[in-house]
């Protein structure tokens, strides 16, 4: 059972954050944990090296730049020395799972054979205030809240209301509380902990280097819903996000606004919408209202399902596990 998923982070000038966040709060539960470098300068990657080294953890150098390429490199590490591994879970550093047995929850549906015709995985993200409410202290005293489970790409129109998030779009989720707290597909699922089916990106996504840090995933999840192979969150599976913690390693707490900022160092640049709409060809940013002018090339595919998804009525489909 262990072989059959890995945990993975891309790290880039952050090695004080790998050990002292990442190493030191998730409990890998047996199952294997690898770190792919991004890029980092000369005396990081020589850290990153040493505490790798030190905790017995595999090293792996980006063959190119960005999240996308870690990806792929840790995929092609897993064709040729990790073949029972059928999916892996890429981790921010600030992110912890909560759920007990969280690791072991999926491997257990990998074995049955639930997630194989799944493009890739997401989960229920809550944090301490700042996008889900009292959703932690919910979760602490035994309850079930909804965090961020997702983020309705062409599905709502207004961005603000985008991320399926109590702050964000409570309407949605009131609702239909029942539909969006059983498993459910979306555009994209809360990819600051988000799991991707090996198989499936061998045959269905082709990486960039166009997008280092931000839109790393939503491009993956356009071209797994372009090939009808949804985005399964499972709500019952909770993960921690702690932002604030990066103000102790000298990092922006806030990623997206960081590398706006020009903080290359830790975030790389800041988001491609160029790329984005030279690949895709509608705009990121007003995603509903462009789309519809090219939604004719996208007639058999979830995008275009998606489109034509109204959310006030819950997720475009739930499944059971």
């Amino acid at each position: 059972m262990r072989n059959n998923l890995i945990i993975y982070v891309s790290s880039h000038n952050n090695y004080d954050m790998l050990e002292g966040e990442v190493l030191k709060n998730i409990n890998f539960e047996g199952f294997e944990f690898i770190n792919v470098d991004d890029a980092s300068s000369p005396l990081e990657i020589q850290k990153g090296k040493k505490i790798c080294d030190q905790y017995g953890i595999k090293y792996l150098q980006n063959k190119g730049r960005g999240v996308q390429m870690a990806t792929q490199t840790l995929v092609d590490f897993i064709n040729s020395d990790r073949p029972d591994c059928k999916y892996i879970l890429c981790f921010q550093h600030d992110v912890v799972p909560i759920s007990k047995n969280f690791f072991k929850t999926i491997s257990e549906y990998i074995t049955e054979k639930k997630l194989e015709g799944f493009g890739g995985i997401g989960f229920n993200v809550i944090d301490k205030g700042k996008y889900t409410g009292n959703s932690y202290n919910l979760f602490e005293n035994g309850e079930k809240p909804l965090g961020m489970i997702g983020l309705a790409h062409l599905s709502v129109a207004d961005k603000s209301r985008r991320w399926m998030s109590p702050k964000h779009n409570p309407q949605s989720l009131n609702s239909n509380p029942d539909k969006w707290s059983n498993p459910f597909i979306i555009e994209f699922p809360a990819w600051m902990c988000v799991g991707i089916n090996v198989e499936i990106w061998n045959k269905h996504v082709t990486p960039t280097e166009d997008y280092h840090f931000h839109l790393w995933f939503p491009d993956v999840a356009m071209q797994l819903n372009q090939s009808n192979n949804p985005l399964l969150v499972i709500p019952s599976l909770y993960c921690l996000n702690q932002q604030e913690v990066k103000a102790k390693y000298g990092i922006n707490t806030n990623s997206a606004h960081g590398a706006k900022d020009g903080e290359n160092y830790h975030f790389g640049e800041y988001s491609n919408f160029d790329a984005w709409k030279k690949r895709w060809g509608w705009d990121y940013e007003n995603a509903k209202n462009t789309f519809s002018e090219i939604s004719d090339k996208y007639e058999g595919t979830l995008l275009y399902e998606y489109f034509k998804h109204n959310n006030k009525k819950g997720p475009l489909k739930n499944y059971e596990l």
